[in-house]
């Protein structure tokens, strides 16, 4: 069942809070766990913190995913001409699928590198993971991510400020019945 005019309740909190948590995550690994030294102590609490947190946004995706396909979303936007209604729905399978590899190769690297050996104390960090696979198509895929939520946010802004046709209130809370 779709409203055509906004997403259910439950999907604006599943859009909201991944936002939040996908940047927290994007911040933790890309500007505080970069710096830090596979030999510093501190970085194994950080490193669990961001390990967690990746394992909540995949399943918080899987629920959403599964949420949008039992519940429905709204029509399309009425201004929105064919070619934006095709790049919205490729923007957004993009979004999705960099998701799904980022969280996959983040857990990859924690298999390669013996991550629940490390957190129970039994083993240490190897001393770069640079040498991962994993690794490596972990940060292109983050990076990847950057880039195109900075395009899906600009996209939202340009349609909200510039365009006016109030897409922003299909993912408020209020109804705007």
């Amino acid at each position: 069942m779709s409203s055509s005019n906004q997403y259910n309740r439950l999907a604006i909190v599943f859009h909201w809070l991944l936002a939040l948590l996908i940047i927290l995550s994007m911040i933790i690994g890309k500007v505080v766990l970069e710096r830090i030294p596979n030999s510093d102590p501190e970085k194994l609490n950080i490193l669990q913190g961001h390990s967690i947190f990746g394992i909540i946004i995949g399943l918080l995706m899987i629920a959403r995913y599964l949420n949008i396909k039992l519940r429905g979303k709204p029509d399309p936007i009425d201004s929105s001409g064919k070619l934006m209604r095709q790049t919205a729905l490729w923007a957004h399978r993009i979004i999705y699928l960099l998701v799904f590899i980022t969280v996959a190769t983040g857990l990859a690297m924690a298999v390669q590198a013996d991550f629940p050996a490390v957190f129970s104390g039994v083993a240490t960090l190897p001393e770069s993971f640079n040498h991962l696979t994993a690794r490596t198509v972990h940060n292109l895929s983050t990076n990847l991510l950057i880039l195109v939520l900075l395009t899906h946010i600009s996209a939202a802004l340009y349609h909200q400020l510039i365009m006016r046709d109030k897409i922003l209130h299909r993912l408020r809370w209020k109804r705007m019945d």
